[in-house]
């Protein structure tokens, strides 16, 4: 596929073209400002892309624009209304034979999107069903390969020829890139749909294997815990006497014997008989009551204790005063009678200053405290006659408290039975529960072992075949042989351009997408090269040697090569018309279209290559390859339209 023509139409409806010659150099000459560089924009756009990079000094006077391409005989008319924003997919596209031309501005009508455009393309360029996948951990989308991957290698727009750091179009974008790296395989002829269709079988091959020797490993490692969890089992059945003890069990027995288990039904007489929970009731209110009279009576015998011992203290004290009171006696003085007062002493019979009262009222004390003493004696004999009584009272309470206790600890054990043969019921119900579980998880999987082991031997059969296959047309190995023929071609047109490094070996490198110089002990990289003479040198050589190999292996790309200011090296950098710079290298520059000429020249017409540039050589080939000089108010956009 290669370029007619191209153009722009006013509001008005004037049309502007621009014609190409296909199969041949293309040389557009000019001042700047011009719009040199907005072709490439116009055909990219008009190619299918959605977003719109055309220069504003561009499309501010621009209603449409349009895109002539030829194929075999076949000629396709690609149409684009100016978007009103930066983004559009509106399109028109119009098949036809040689005959057809440039459009006319009342027929031109939005008639398809940019996905029919650049899918009606693909086909026509013979891209085929190319589906390019990402493993399961890549966040990144599945896309089918189509003529927007292979633009990025028909284009280099003024900035990026001459960088250092990208190599391809828009390549400086990080999704763009991973995207190149991805689809270059495909288009150099290293990777075909059928190879990838082979890769997907390999992976799915090496998945299923994976899961088939994971499953195998599982129910090996369910093996040993089947036997564990099993004899685990059997100890608690035969702890619990559901199994004998002396029971041997073999592999195949296995589900026998857990099914005895879940047979198994304990014995349920211990549970049988009248509820016990009524006489422990009824003994506790006995106990309490019991413990309340005895209470009582301990609190009426301490308080005739305290009477007793405090009555016994009284005796005491009065038997105390009695025993005085029998010294009266001893104490009268010499003839004095029983009822006389004491007016002298006893002792020294002096005459006292007041007399001691009388012996009458001394004597009927002594009568009254030995009264009393009487009494006091014979109450504390009725008393401790009581406490005797009240003491064996509680003897008969005492034993019955006894007798209870021996009641209810007996009532225990018995509970402790039921409890028992309840427990035995509940842990029997578990063990079974387990049993149950255990079934339900397959205790018969020898045969299912068996079954994936020979799973897996066919699973690794296949993958052996599959591998086998993948490595008689592996895309690595074919990736690495393509590189290198590219590369010599490369270093064949580095030498020609004098480029540095060029002595030694050039080589593309699809995985980091730059150019490479392979010296004796060192690589080194386009980033790390100088001059940037050599960066559009290396541009140009990868790119010519890239379209080469594309016209001579017969890929799906378009047969056009696009190169906006390649000789920017050799013209000061705001240069206004390089035509008469008299301080540039021109034999540097003719090299480069040297080159440009001769990869047309032999590829016979299979690739068109248009250059957009200042530069203009007064020789006659260069001359004839040039299709159009702006300058002298010459301009993609005429001044008309501008004044208008």
């Amino acid at each position: 596929m290669q370029i007619i023509s191209l153009g722009v139409f006013s509001h008005d409806g004037e049309r502007r073209d621009v014609f190409f010659k296909p199969g041949k150099l293309n040389i557009l000459t000019g001042k700047s400002k011009t719009g040199k560089s907005a072709l490439l924009d116009i055909v990219e756009f008009c190619l299918g892309r959605n977003s719109n990079t055309i220069p504003v000094g561009i499309s501010t006077y621009v209603s449409w624009y349009y895109l002539l391409v030829e194929r075999s005989d076949e000629r396709i008319l690609l149409c684009r209304p100016n978007p009103e924003s930066a983004s559009t997919n509106r399109a028109m596209i119009t098949v036809g034979d040689a005959s057809l031309g440039p459009p006319n501005f009342n027929d031109l009508m939005v008639n398809a999107d940019t996905d029919v455009l650049r899918d009606s393309l693909s086909e026509r360029l013979g891209i085929e069903h190319f589906t390019i996948e990402h493993g399961d951990g890549s966040l990144r989308s599945s896309f089918d390969v189509s003529i927007r991957q292979a633009l990025f290698y028909c284009f280099q727009k003024q900035s990026e020829i001459a960088s250092q750091d990208i190599l391809f179009h828009r390549q400086v974008d990080d999704d763009l890139r991973v995207t190149i790296r991805e689809t270059l395989p495909y288009f150099v002829g290293s990777s075909s749909p059928e190879q990838a269709a082979l890769y997907r079988q390999l992976v799915a091959a090496r998945r299923n294997l994976q899961r088939l020797q994971g499953a195998l490993r599982r129910a090996n490692e369910d093996v040993h815990e089947r036997d564990r969890r099993v004899s685990a089992l059997v100890r608690s059945a035969v702890s619990l006497r559901v199994l004998r003890d002396d029971q041997v069990i073999t592999p195949d027995q296995t589900a026998d014997v857990l099914n005895q288990i879940l047979q198994f039904r304990p014995d349920d007489t211990d549970a049988e008989g009248e509820p016990l929970s009524d006489r422990q009731i009824e003994i506790h209110e006995e106990n309490r009551l019991t413990r309340v009279r005895l209470r009582e009576l301990d609190d009426q015998i301490e308080v005739l204790t305290r009477l007793q011992t405090e009555q016994s203290s009284s005796g005491v004290e009065a038997g105390i005063q009695l025993d005085r009171l029998r010294a009266l006696d001893l104490m009268l003085p010499k003839g004095s009678g029983k009822d006389e007062q004491a007016v002298s002493c006893p002792l020294c019979d002096q005459t006292l200053v007041e007399p001691d009262e009388t012996i009458t009222d001394l004597r009927l004390l002594f009568e009254e405290l030995q009264r009393r003493l009487n009494d006091s004696r014979g109450s504390q004999t009725r008393r401790g006659s009581v406490i005797e009584q009240l003491r064996a009272a509680r003897n008969p309470m005492l034993t019955a408290l006894r007798e209870n206790a021996v009641e209810l600890e007996a009532i225990a054990q018995q509970e402790a039975a039921v409890a028992a043969g309840r427990e035995l019921r509940e842990r029997v119900a578990f063990l079974q529960g387990r049993v149950t579980q255990e079934l339900d998880r397959g205790v018969e999987i020898d045969q299912s072992i068996g079954e994936l082991r020979s799973s897996e031997r066919r699973a690794r059969g296949q993958l052996a075949r599959l591998e086998e296959l993948y490595d008689q047309d592996n895309p690595e190995a074919a990736l690495r042989s393509t590189m290198d023929a590219i590369s010599a071609v490369m270093t064949e047109y580095a030498r020609f351009l004098e480029l540095e490094g060029s002595r030694y070996f050039v080589r593309l490198d699809p995985v980091q997408l730059t150019v490479a110089v392979q010296e004796p002990n060192r690589r080194v990289p386009l980033q790390r090269m100088g001059s940037a003479e050599n960066w559009v040198g290396y541009h140009l050589v990868a790119h010519l040697a890239l379209h080469r190999w594309f016209v001579t292996q017969s890929r799906p790309v378009p047969r056009f090569l696009m190169f906006d200011q390649p000789t920017q090296a050799f013209f000061p950098e705001e240069v206004v018309d390089a035509a008469n710079d008299e301080n540039a290298d021109w034999e540097a520059v003719r090299r480069q279209f040297t080159l440009m000429r001769d990869v047309v020249g032999e590829l016979g017409g299979e690739l068109q290559i248009i250059v957009c540039d200042h530069a203009n050589l007064a020789d006659d080939w260069f001359q004839d390859a040039v299709i159009d000089n702006w300058r002298n108010g010459e301009a993609l956009i005429p001044e008309a339209w501008i004044d208008d």
